[in-house]
């Protein structure tokens, strides 16, 4: 094996932490064990609120912990209030305008729909909203919030507050960002509202999905990609894969909200409201919601060609809006042949997208220790052509493109284990065989095809004058396992099936075999993969 290309050798850069949404940070803090009694009306919720009511609230992301706020906007479906530090009469960045314009939002019109505002488009979306303080109104507070870097969060441990004064429906929004962030901000307040309205479905849903919908609520809203390196960052990073770490980068938030959004456009929105109403998390829930929907998926299948779609988003058949135009970064390999350079996908549900930009007759050898899916490309005569590469029980796996103007090499990672892979590629002339035969053009041993293949595959060859031939398929040992055609054949183009069977008529197992024309003194050799 060559030494690591720097290139193929893939480790996740190190992006800027940006960590916008709090609703996992506020999650992962304790719940406080006791807080001061309700003993004055701005604690206590009245009841009736009105603008001017002041009330105290419950922040896990705040300097102290208990925030008094004052109501400056109530709707259909929301109060708004602001900590009382950051109203404009005492100093602060918000002014009654800023309330007002939120106020619009969250409950008339959006950039998505001038008749209707978040709240209706993310009920409609996502399900109903939960209610554990018996208000049929969601609060939504602006106040300072401390730490660094957090435009907003929902509080899952509300419900479990010693108090039930302080156990309210609440967004929190942070104050100062609203001017200085504002379409950061107004895109957060419906990412943070698809967080509650999961919770109240699914309180312990995998934070892939979670995120990935709640990135997907901006969207919804008209606010896509409220945080705008989420998404180049991803499709800089994509062997990041969809699981997050506990420190989320901005590829995190990117990767997830693309998935989500491609589910969407695919499956339908309705699909989208089964797949948060589903009790089971993760891929699981992914898979329950295609069951219960009545659709012919999976998540693998529904990665898979999100997958190609991130590379072939030109191709109508794979690509997908949210990606306007863009795709993932591809390697290209211009020098051939290749052999066994590593490549890595460091996150489960990643991907590595490896070109052939000048390909012509390219044959590919792809081997790995671990469980990945490939899938190749090809560009010809303007127009796209996807192949899935078989790979046998020992992880390889062989693809022969001929005559096509482009070919990418995509490998996905399926699995919890094993991150690397070998790739080598050369070129193949049809038509041309050693030096040592008279005329380039007297034999020609064309690619088996489908290859890999699972059933029958169909084997080409051509002479120029009658030859005795022997056409012969021979296993990983070298051992001849079938004997296809044997004697004299007239010159012309000829064509052998082999059904995957042995001499005997035993099935052959999965694996990579080799085919092997024998005219005269030349010797032309093949792989052809069987996946059964």
């Amino acid at each position: 094996m060559v030494a690591l290309l720097a290139c193929l050798l893939l480790v996740l850069p190190s992006w800027a932490q940006v960590p916008y949404c709090g609703t996992q940070y506020a999650k992962d803090i304790p719940v406080p064990r006791s807080l001061p009694a309700a003993k004055a009306g701005a604690i206590q919720q009245p009841a009736q609120i009105e603008v001017g009511t002041p009330l105290v609230f419950y922040s896990a992301l705040s300097i102290q912990p208990l925030v008094p706020a004052t109501c400056r906007f109530v709707g259909e479906h929301s109060y708004l209030f602001v900590e009382d530090s950051q109203w404009a009469g005492a100093g602060g960045p918000v002014a009654q305008q800023d309330v007002d314009t939120l106020g619009v939002l969250f409950e008339h019109s959006t950039p998505a729909d001038p008749q209707r505002g978040i709240y209706a488009l993310a009920v409609e979306a996502f399900g109903e909203v939960p209610d554990i303080d018996g208000d049929p109104r969601l609060f939504i507070l602006l106040l300072d919030i401390s730490e660094p870097g957090y435009i907003g969060f929902f509080d899952s441990n509300l419900a479990t507050l010693p108090l039930p004064e302080y156990r309210r429906d609440t967004i929190y929004l942070d104050a100062p960002e609203l001017r200085r962030q504002s379409y950061l901000a107004r895109g957060t307040l419906a990412h943070e509202f698809q967080h509650l309205i999961h919770w109240g479905h699914d309180p312990d849903e995998d934070r892939w999905v979670d995120e990935g919908l709640a990135g997907y609520a901006e969207e919804v809203a008209g606010y896509p990609e409220a945080d705008k390196d989420a998404v180049p960052a991803f499709l800089k990073t994509p062997e990041a894969g969809l699981l997050w770490s506990d420190q989320p980068q901005a590829y995190n938030y990117g990767g997830t909200y693309l998935f989500m959004s491609y589910l969407a456009q695919r499956q339908g929105k309705a699909f989208i409201r089964q797949l948060v109403a589903q009790p089971r998390n993760g891929t699981f829930g992914v898979d329950e919601a295609f069951g219960s929907q009545g659709l012919d998926g999976d998540f693998l299948r529904a990665w898979g060609g999100w997958v190609v779609g991130n590379y072939a988003t030109a191709d109508a058949r794979y690509g997908y809006s949210a990606l306007k135009g863009r795709r993932v970064r591809v390697q290209p390999v211009r020098d051939l042949p290749i052999e066994e350079i590593e490549g890595q996908v460091g996150g489960r549900w990643g991907a590595q997208y490896v070109s052939f930009p000048e390909a012509g007759n390219v044959e590919i050898d792809f081997s790995t220790e671990g469980r990945f899916q490939v899938w190749a490309y090809a560009w010809q005569g303007g127009q796209g052509q996807l192949q899935e590469v078989g790979l046998d029980e020992t992880g390889q796996g062989v693809f022969a493109a001929e005559g096509v103007d482009s070919l990418a090499v995509i490998a996905g990672r399926s699995g919890a284990q094993g991150r690397s892979f070998l790739l080598s590629a050369s070129y193949f002339i049809p038509t041309l065989v050693a030096e040592l035969v008279a005329s380039p053009r007297q034999l020609q041993l064309g690619a088996g095809y489908p290859n890999p293949f699972n059933g029958s595959a169909q084997i080409p060859f051509s002479l120029v004058a009658e030859t005795e031939v022997e056409l012969a398929v021979y296993n990983s040992l070298g051992q001849r396992l079938r004997l296809l055609q044997e004697g004299r054949v007239m010159p012309g183009a000829h064509q052998v099936a082999w059904d995957g069977r042995d001499q005997t008529g035993a099935q052959a197992g999965s694996g990579t075999y080799t085919v092997v024309l024998q005219a005269g003194q030349v010797r032309l050799s093949r792989r052809l993969s069987l996946v059964k």
